[in-house]
């Protein structure tokens, strides 16, 4: 599917969402402050008319260029997470799965210790986890809390993969920030968090 595709789709799903905006193959919950809470549009290769649907939730102090969904899941329907834009009741089985799977999720995660809680449900194994966590209780002040749980993070870094090489060290120097001068770990990450929202094009729903 088209972008063109997906915004016309989004607009026929909006009524069901209400408090949601567009912004073309993403549908969030406004003002983007601290939180994205969003509903996301791909396209899939399995053919040109199927799609997948994926909410998440990302704390936006985590610097990034680009949407991801560590923190949520595909709406699925029928046991399946692929939909067809040729379906005849495409928008009413649409509707019905992101009220029942996407909204419940996305409105439980309305603060960054709402989003610490939520995602504490995520496996650690992914270095993602424990980061994201240690970031969003940061920037909510839990500086203490968030010391700790950077640190469990760090222990399962494998530093041979440049990944997670790069997920240390960003937690690294958070981590020591927040032990020498947690107000210039704030401005840090407010920074990061600016960032993230120019990044991603939104700076306009802040």
């Amino acid at each position: 599917m088209k972008r063109a595709e997906f915004v016309a789709l989004e607009e026929k799903l909006l009524p069901a969402l209400p408090g949601y905006v567009i912004k073309g193959a993403l549908v969030f919950i406004p003002p983007v402050q601290t939180l994205l809470r969003g509903i996301s549009f791909e396209g899939s290769s399995f053919d040109k008319a199927s799609f997948y649907v994926n909410f998440f939730v990302m704390p936006l102090c985590v610097p990034t260029e680009h949407l991801y969904g560590n923190f949520g899941n595909r709406v699925r329907h029928n046991g399946a997470d692929r939909w067809n834009k040729e379906a005849p009741n495409l928008v009413d089985e649409l509707c019905d799965a992101l009220q029942m799977q996407a909204v419940p999720f996305l409105s439980r995660a309305k603060t960054l210790l709402d989003f610490a809680e939520m995602a504490s449900s995520f496996s650690f194994n992914n270095p993602h986890t424990p980061k994201a966590i240690g970031f969003a209780l940061a920037r909510a002040g839990r500086a203490n809390e968030a010391v700790r749980v950077l640190d469990q993070g760090l222990t399962q870094i494998d530093r041979k993969v440049p990944w997670q090489l790069a997920i240390a060290n960003q937690s690294t120097y958070l981590r020591d920030k927040l032990i020498e001068d947690p107000a210039e770990a704030q401005r840090q990450l407010e920074a990061w968090e600016i960032e993230t929202v120019r990044n991603l094009g939104l700076e306009e729903f802040r």
